[in-house]
């Protein structure tokens, strides 16, 4: 969602099985909301869990209601700054759920695979 893709290093030893990332690239991810509020509701399910193990199903219950939320309306805003970058990807969309739409109903899809 936010645009951070694994690198291959110049230099890369032969047989290491390591996902490489830029620097900078994880700390932008470092400072992202949303993973605060991932890491919030982790938080959140932890105590839950203590409260029921506790047999304390009050406190648990009023816990539970208490969840934290998150929203991607920030990404979605990062993305898409103006309403008319919005429209832009929106024709691919349309033009894919189209294409869906003129699929015959009642006929299945027969792919061949080629074995190479």
């Amino acid at each position: 969602m936010k645009g951070i893709y694994p690198r291959e290093p110049k230099k890369k030893l032969s047989g290491s099985d390591k996902t490489y990332f830029h620097v900078k690239d994880l700390k932008i991810l470092e400072h992202d909301t949303l993973l605060q509020k991932f890491r919030d509701i982790k938080t959140h399910l932890k105590k839950y869990k203590k409260y029921l193990g506790h047999k304390d199903f009050k406190r648990a219950q009023d816990h539970k209601d208490m969840k934290p939320r998150y929203s991607l309306s920030h990404i979605i805003r990062e993305r898409y700054p103006t309403f008319i970058d919005a429209l832009r990807d929106l024709d691919d969309a349309l033009c894919l759920l189209s294409l869906f739409a003129n699929f015959p109903q009642h006929q299945s899809l027969e792919i061949e695979s080629k074995d190479i």
